[in-house]
């Protein structure tokens, strides 16, 4: 149950902060937490449809989700339901995964390690993750800065940007501070995990 949140609270927490020099005002970038976003929610400042994320303190509205997105994320969903052992991992699709206090993206899809205590906690640990997908049309850029540079400082092993306009797989390993030090990109079948092969043909769209 959502309670009455008062209007003092409101305004230490959400509110733009301002330093005052001489006569002029500076405006100073406030960086929300998880826990501010989770209290917007309940208090109605989102709507239950809206699709945001934060990073790095900043709350982003997500970009609806296209055809060819959509088609990709199920056609991922599929390859890995039916080829990974699933007594060793586990699959979750655009849910949120909280990197650090300031940093809760929805990736499009998460390769987790299984263990018995997973199904019964609320999310995935950044700890978990064996491979992190997100797939990229119009936010390519965005995915290849913002998110890169996040995923990296998480430890993320193994991060892939499945890339819509050129039709090809990037994958980016071996993080070390905000960045990844290996990249590789594919068009023709790769290995994933454990002698497992993808074709980048089966998981893009026919018409993308």
């Amino acid at each position: 149950k959502v309670g009455r949140i008062n209007l003092p609270t409101m305004t230490a927490s959400f509110a733009p902060f301002f330093v005052l020099m001489g006569m002029i005002s500076v405006p100073v970038r406030h960086r929300f937490s998880v826990d501010d976003l989770l209290l917007m929610e309940e208090s109605g400042v989102f709507t239950p449809d809206q699709r945001i994320e934060l990073i790095d303190g900043e709350i982003i509205d997500m970009s609806s989700v296209n055809q060819p997105h959509a088609a990709c994320v199920r056609k991922l969903i599929r390859f890995f339901q039916q080829h990974l052992p699933i007594d060793r991992y586990t699959l979750d699709a655009q849910n949120p995964l909280q990197l650090t206090e300031h940093t809760l993206p929805q990736p499009d899809l998460i390769i987790a390690y299984d263990h018995p205590e997973l199904l019964d906690e609320d999310h995935i640990q950044p700890a978990d993750v064996a491979l992190l997908i997100e797939v990229s049309d119009a936010t390519y850029a965005y995915d290849r800065k913002k998110k890169y540079a996040q995923y990296a400082l998480a430890g993320i092993p193994v991060y892939w940007i499945v890339n819509l306009n050129q039709r090809q797989v990037e994958v980016y390993t071996q993080p070390s501070n905000d960045q990844y030090l290996k990249a590789e990109i594919y068009q023709k079948p790769f290995e994933v995990v454990e002698s497992l092969s993808i074709p980048p043909n089966d998981i893009f769209p026919k018409n993308g």
